[in-house]
Protein backbone atom coordinates (compact mmCIF):
# COMPACT_ATOMS: atom_id res chain seq x y z
CA UNK A 1 0.00 0.00 0.00
CA UNK A 2 2.52 2.44 0.70
CA UNK A 3 4.31 1.52 -2.87
CA UNK A 4 1.47 3.58 -4.26
CA UNK A 5 1.52 6.77 -2.36
CA UNK A 6 4.69 7.34 -4.04
CA UNK A 7 3.23 6.85 -7.57
CA UNK A 8 0.11 8.48 -6.93
CA UNK A 9 1.81 11.64 -5.49
CA UNK A 10 4.40 11.96 -8.63
CA UNK A 11 1.16 11.10 -10.62
CA UNK A 12 -0.25 14.05 -8.91
CA UNK A 13 2.42 16.75 -9.43
CA UNK A 14 3.13 15.59 -12.97
CA UNK A 15 -0.43 16.01 -14.27
CA UNK A 16 -0.33 19.73 -11.81
CA UNK A 17 2.58 21.02 -13.51
CA UNK A 18 1.29 20.07 -16.68
CA UNK A 19 -2.10 21.85 -15.82
CA UNK A 20 0.27 25.19 -14.63
CA UNK A 21 2.18 25.50 -17.55
CA UNK A 22 -0.91 24.87 -19.64
CA UNK A 23 -2.93 27.89 -18.13
CA UNK A 24 0.00 29.74 -17.30
CA UNK A 25 0.67 31.26 -20.99
CA UNK A 26 -2.94 32.28 -21.26
CA UNK A 27 -2.56 34.21 -18.58
CA UNK A 28 0.62 35.43 -18.69
CA UNK A 29 -0.60 36.76 -22.41
CA UNK A 30 -3.29 38.66 -20.75
CA UNK A 31 -1.38 40.61 -17.86
CA UNK A 32 1.38 42.03 -20.83
CA UNK A 33 1.41 45.75 -21.72
CA UNK A 34 -0.20 46.22 -24.86
CA UNK A 35 1.93 47.07 -26.99
CA UNK A 36 1.45 50.24 -30.08
CA UNK A 37 1.76 47.34 -32.07
CA UNK A 38 -0.31 45.15 -30.77
CA UNK A 39 -3.44 48.04 -30.30
CA UNK A 40 -2.54 48.12 -34.53
CA UNK A 41 -2.93 45.01 -34.42
CA UNK A 42 -6.09 44.43 -32.39
CA UNK A 43 -7.88 47.38 -34.47
CA UNK A 44 -7.02 46.64 -37.75
CA UNK A 45 -10.26 44.15 -37.37
CA UNK A 46 -12.38 46.99 -36.91
CA UNK A 47 -14.55 48.55 -39.86
CA UNK A 48 -12.85 51.84 -38.89
CA UNK A 49 -9.22 51.15 -37.29
CA UNK A 50 -8.50 55.03 -36.86
CA UNK A 51 -11.41 55.52 -34.97
CA UNK A 52 -10.80 52.64 -32.78
CA UNK A 53 -6.95 53.65 -32.22
CA UNK A 54 -7.93 57.32 -31.48
CA UNK A 55 -10.90 55.91 -29.01
CA UNK A 56 -8.60 53.67 -27.01
CA UNK A 57 -5.47 56.55 -26.73
CA UNK A 58 -7.88 58.41 -25.57
CA UNK A 59 -7.44 57.53 -22.26
CA UNK A 60 -4.26 58.15 -20.61
CA UNK A 61 -4.11 54.86 -18.81
CA UNK A 62 -3.94 52.88 -22.59
CA UNK A 63 -0.08 52.84 -22.84
CA UNK A 64 0.17 51.45 -19.43
CA UNK A 65 -2.33 48.74 -19.22
CA UNK A 66 -2.78 45.37 -20.02
CA UNK A 67 -5.36 43.25 -22.36
CA UNK A 68 -7.71 43.11 -19.60
CA UNK A 69 -6.97 47.27 -18.59
CA UNK A 70 -7.71 47.65 -22.20
CA UNK A 71 -10.92 45.59 -22.37
CA UNK A 72 -12.01 47.60 -19.32
CA UNK A 73 -11.00 50.89 -21.18
CA UNK A 74 -13.12 49.62 -23.74
CA UNK A 75 -16.58 49.50 -21.85
CA UNK A 76 -15.50 52.53 -19.81
CA UNK A 77 -16.05 54.57 -23.17
CA UNK A 78 -19.22 52.50 -24.26
CA UNK A 79 -20.40 53.31 -21.07
CA UNK A 80 -19.76 57.15 -20.94
CA UNK A 81 -21.32 57.07 -24.25
CA UNK A 82 -24.16 54.90 -23.93
CA UNK A 83 -24.99 57.54 -21.01
CA UNK A 84 -24.72 60.72 -23.32
CA UNK A 85 -26.48 58.88 -26.00
CA UNK A 86 -29.31 58.39 -23.22
CA UNK A 87 -29.47 62.02 -22.70
CA UNK A 88 -29.93 62.93 -26.27
CA UNK A 89 -32.54 60.33 -26.87
CA UNK A 90 -34.61 61.50 -23.41
CA UNK A 91 -34.49 65.23 -24.61
CA UNK A 92 -35.13 64.25 -27.88
CA UNK A 93 -38.47 62.28 -26.74
CA UNK A 94 -40.11 65.55 -25.58
CA UNK A 95 -40.60 67.26 -29.01
CA UNK A 96 -41.16 64.08 -31.19
CA UNK A 97 -44.01 63.38 -33.13
CA UNK A 98 -45.84 60.02 -31.82
CA UNK A 99 -43.92 58.06 -34.83
CA UNK A 100 -40.42 59.13 -33.92
CA UNK A 101 -41.21 58.70 -29.98
CA UNK A 102 -42.25 54.87 -30.85
CA UNK A 103 -39.05 54.81 -32.13
CA UNK A 104 -37.13 56.79 -29.77
CA UNK A 105 -38.47 54.41 -26.94
CA UNK A 106 -36.91 51.34 -28.96
CA UNK A 107 -33.73 53.20 -28.76
CA UNK A 108 -34.00 53.99 -25.59
CA UNK A 109 -34.69 50.72 -24.32
CA UNK A 110 -31.70 49.52 -26.44
CA UNK A 111 -29.83 51.77 -24.31
CA UNK A 112 -30.41 50.91 -21.36
CA UNK A 113 -29.82 47.30 -21.47
CA UNK A 114 -26.70 48.68 -23.33
CA UNK A 115 -26.35 50.39 -20.02
CA UNK A 116 -26.56 47.56 -17.56
CA UNK A 117 -24.59 44.31 -19.88
CA UNK A 118 -21.85 46.89 -19.20
CA UNK A 119 -22.11 47.22 -15.89
CA UNK A 120 -22.55 43.34 -16.57
CA UNK A 121 -19.00 43.24 -18.36
CA UNK A 122 -17.10 45.09 -15.65
CA UNK A 123 -18.41 42.28 -12.88
CA UNK A 124 -17.71 39.72 -15.43
CA UNK A 125 -14.06 41.00 -16.69
CA UNK A 126 -13.23 41.27 -12.50
CA UNK A 127 -13.88 37.47 -12.54
CA UNK A 128 -12.14 36.58 -15.43
CA UNK A 129 -15.43 35.71 -17.35
CA UNK A 130 -13.97 36.67 -20.51
CA UNK A 131 -16.52 35.03 -22.41
CA UNK A 132 -19.60 37.00 -20.68
CA UNK A 133 -17.47 40.00 -21.42
CA UNK A 134 -17.09 38.90 -24.85
CA UNK A 135 -21.35 38.42 -25.14
CA UNK A 136 -22.03 41.56 -23.83
CA UNK A 137 -19.26 43.60 -26.62
CA UNK A 138 -21.74 41.71 -29.03
CA UNK A 139 -24.79 42.41 -27.37
CA UNK A 140 -23.42 46.29 -27.36
CA UNK A 141 -23.08 45.97 -31.10
CA UNK A 142 -26.34 44.70 -31.53
CA UNK A 143 -28.37 47.50 -29.16
CA UNK A 144 -26.68 50.27 -31.49
CA UNK A 145 -27.25 48.89 -34.86
CA UNK A 146 -30.86 48.18 -33.87
CA UNK A 147 -30.85 51.99 -32.98
CA UNK A 148 -29.17 52.61 -36.07
CA UNK A 149 -32.04 51.07 -38.24
CA UNK A 150 -34.97 52.68 -36.38
CA UNK A 151 -34.03 56.38 -36.21
CA UNK A 152 -33.29 57.39 -39.94
CA UNK A 153 -35.33 60.53 -39.23
CA UNK A 154 -33.51 61.96 -35.92
CA UNK A 155 -30.31 63.45 -37.36
CA UNK A 156 -28.68 64.06 -34.20
CA UNK A 157 -29.26 60.84 -32.86
CA UNK A 158 -27.90 59.41 -35.70
CA UNK A 159 -24.13 60.46 -35.49
CA UNK A 160 -24.53 59.76 -31.63
CA UNK A 161 -25.32 56.10 -32.90
CA UNK A 162 -22.64 55.26 -35.29
CA UNK A 163 -20.07 56.96 -32.94
CA UNK A 164 -21.78 54.40 -30.56
CA UNK A 165 -21.61 51.65 -32.45
CA UNK A 166 -18.28 51.91 -33.17
CA UNK A 167 -16.95 52.24 -29.84
CA UNK A 168 -19.36 48.87 -29.67
CA UNK A 169 -17.00 47.59 -32.31
CA UNK A 170 -14.52 48.31 -30.70
CA UNK A 171 -15.21 46.81 -27.53
CA UNK A 172 -16.16 43.88 -29.60
CA UNK A 173 -12.66 43.79 -30.85
CA UNK A 174 -10.73 44.32 -27.54
CA UNK A 175 -13.14 41.37 -25.86
CA UNK A 176 -12.26 39.07 -28.90
CA UNK A 177 -8.53 38.81 -27.84
CA UNK A 178 -9.38 38.14 -24.18
CA UNK A 179 -10.61 34.48 -25.81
Amino acid sequence: MTEMAPSFCASFFFSLSLAILWICPTYARLSVKVSENELKLICSSHEDPPFCLQALKSDPQTPLVDLVGLTNISIHLVDVAANKTLALIRSLIKTADSELKKHLDDCLEMYDITISETEDAKTALKAHDYEMVNVASDSCMTNAETCTDTTTSAPPLQQENKNMRYLCETFVVVSNHLL
